[in-house]
């Protein structure tokens, strides 16, 4: 009889870290970014198994008498190439260096953003698992303590993982496209009975060379907005009020190329003359971005093209109807909404969190499936909701200690005082059961909203995200009525992908029609989330629109709230008009 065991995935990049638990059925039973715990957005350098915290999880989520496998997100050949990537840092740096030893500026920020990567990352693998190792020492009657087992993956790997074990598909191609990885910064695989064959193609070598990812990171810092900080979505935000700019189109569509399954820069030289061409049009302090918007549309469209092309050669590689993906450019939303409309495949898949993070349940499943090769997934659907709940005890002391005069429990019927509150103009905080895995909001932490105003994208950006005018909010819409408001309706459960309104309906939800009449859907069904679906619903039946506007429940900067507290501090201090967490609403005079 085999050992029952538990498998513990660290997402161990240095940024956007995670943890994720999978038990011996090969359930995912947790996962969740390290950001939220610590509220610091993106956990710059922060350890996915944080003192104290992890040992209260594996408490919760993990089988008291299995025996522990520990994941990781990098490989055993990772801190090697980190090191080589080092050197070749180091000589591009002094190449670059004039007669008098300076280094332009330009190049200066760029080799600093990488010298923090590499040495972060290293820090990263090299953290792993050892606080993990102390509290589980520190456990009292716990029957395996450090006696466990750790396993190391690709970086890739992990992602492929992540999108085929938790896609409804048997079978399909996998595209793994990011910022940069153990091999490059894209890999193409084939998914099928159970197992991730690679299908890569060697680029030319140099960390971080040829990466479509860095290259999105790269319009983003022209536009003006932090690159590093995750401001990403702003571009996409920005270029529906631009349109195509040919001259930069010009010089940036030469700076990447796809050949076969690889993505390959322009030699050098010609790529720093136009990387010098595209800064000079970057953003001055105190200039509106809106001032670039045709730059953020023109590098949009690049990137686009660029994902496309590299899909069709999948395609014709693997001749499969569904392609599977991950990695951080996967988060494009815009792109992803035209997959299937740019590329042969019918189907695209994209899981909640397939960037950095969800490298946890790839490197926790990989594990699994390696111990038990022969279970293959139900190809059902992967529920995103695997967080922390909000502690009951917090609740109660809110209760007695809050003063809270306008506050009151409504069990069982709270969507119907809620739905009652958006249809009234109110914009409230929604709280209920386990929080989202991933950086999108789909309705357990989410600010929400009646879409039929045209002026709450304003109020909700000025008076309670304090974020730019030109950044969007999502329809969440109820699946029966998905193929009556967008053009071409695909299911996206998890807010995933673009889609174009009917002409007919954006009248009806002006408030989540963006500037280029599009909207990131979240598709709702009753069996995914129920009290969520009935707030919906219930909405729909008192005003005859069956969608409501969802944004995440933060304010720029920070990350989605994590705890009672956190929901508090946001809702006193913005322009929140109700806050409901489980069955309680508070309301504000």
């Amino acid at each position: 009889m085999k050992e029952k065991k538990n498998y513990i995935g660290l997402a161990n990049t240095f940024h956007d870290s995670s943890v994720a638990i999978v038990n011996s059925n090969g359930d995912v039973v947790f996962a969740e970014a390290t950001e939220r715990y610590l509220q610091n957005k993106r956990a710059i350098n922060s350890v996915p198994d944080q003192f104290i915290h992890i040992g209260k999880l594996v408490k919760t989520y993990c089988e008291p008498d299995a025996e522990l496998v520990v994941a990781h997100s990098w490989s055993e050949n990772a801190d090697q190439l980190l090191k080589n990537a080092f050197d070749l840092m180091h000589k591009e740096e002094d190449a670059w260096r004039d007669n008098s030893g300076n280094v332009p500026e330009l190049i200066k920020d760029k080799l600093a953003f990488r010298r923090l990567a590499l040495a972060s990352q290293r820090s990263a693998i090299l953290l792993s698992n050892h606080v993990l190792r102390y509290e589980l020492n520190r456990m009292d009657g716990w029957k395996h303590k450090s006696d466990f087992i750790v396993k190391r993956y690709n970086h890739h790997l992990t992602h492929a993982a992540t999108a085929c074990y938790t896609s409804p598909y048997s079978e399909g191609a996998c595209a793994v496209l990011d910022g940069y990885g153990e091999e490059g910064a894209h890999h193409g695989y084939l998914y099928r009975d159970g197992k991730i064959t690679s299908l890569h193609q060697q680029d030319d070598p140099g960390f971080m060379s040829a990466s479509l990812g860095i290259f999105y990171m790269t319009i983003c810092d022209v536009c003006g907005f932090g690159y590093f900080r995750g401001e990403e979505w702003k571009v996409m935000g920005l270029a529906a009020y631009g349109k195509c700019d040919w001259t930069i189109y010009d010089i940036i569509k030469p700076m990447l190329q796809v050949n076969g399954l690889s993505i390959q820069a322009c030699n050098s030289l010609n790529y720093n003359q136009r990387l010098r061409k595209l800064y000079s049009y970057k953003r001055k302090p105190e200039e509106s971005a809106l001032n670039l918007a045709d730059l953020a549309y023109t590098g949009q469209i690049v990137f686009s093209e660029l994902l496309y092309e590299y899909l069709g050669n999948l395609h014709d590689a693997t001749r499969s109807d569904t392609v599977l993906l991950g990695g951080g450019c996967l988060l494009n939303s815009w792109a992803n909404g035209e997959i299937t409309e740019k590329t042969k495949f019918k189907n695209a898949y994209i899981f909640s969190a397939p960037a950095d993070d969800g490298n946890a349940i790839g490197a926790a499943l990989l594990a699994y499936h390696e111990d038990h090769p022969e279970k293959m997934r139900n190809n059902v659907f992967q529920t995103p909701y695997l967080g922390s709940k909000m502690s009951s005890e917090t609740i109660e002391r809110l209760n007695e200690f809050g003063n809270l005069k306008q506050s009151k429990n409504y069990p069982g019927e709270v969507h119907k005082r809620a739905a009652e509150l958006l249809a009234q103009g109110k914009i409230i905080g929604w709280v209920q059961g386990r929080a989202e895995f991933g950086p999108r909001a789909l309705g357990n932490r989410s600010i929400l909203a009646d879409p039929r105003s045209p002026e709450c994208q304003d109020i909700i950006n000025s008076r309670v995200k304090f974020r730019e005018e030109f950044r969007p909010f999502a329809p969440a819409i109820l699946h029966e009525f998905g193929p009556e408001y967008f053009v071409n309706y695909q299911e996206s459960p998890y807010m995933e992908r673009t889609l174009k309104y009917k002409e007919e309906v954006m009248s009806k939800i002006p408030g989540v029609v963006h500037k280029n009449l599009t909207g990131r859907l979240q598709t709702v069904k009753r069996e995914w989330n129920e009290k969520y679906y009935l707030l919906i619903k219930e909405f729909y039946d008192l005003t005859g629109v069956p969608v409501i506007l969802n944004t995440s429940f933060n304010i720029m900067g920070k990350p989605i709230i994590h705890s009672v507290e956190d929901a508090i501090a946001v809702f006193f201090t913005t322009g929140l008009d109700a806050l409901v967490i489980d069955d309680m609403i508070i309301e504000k005079n």
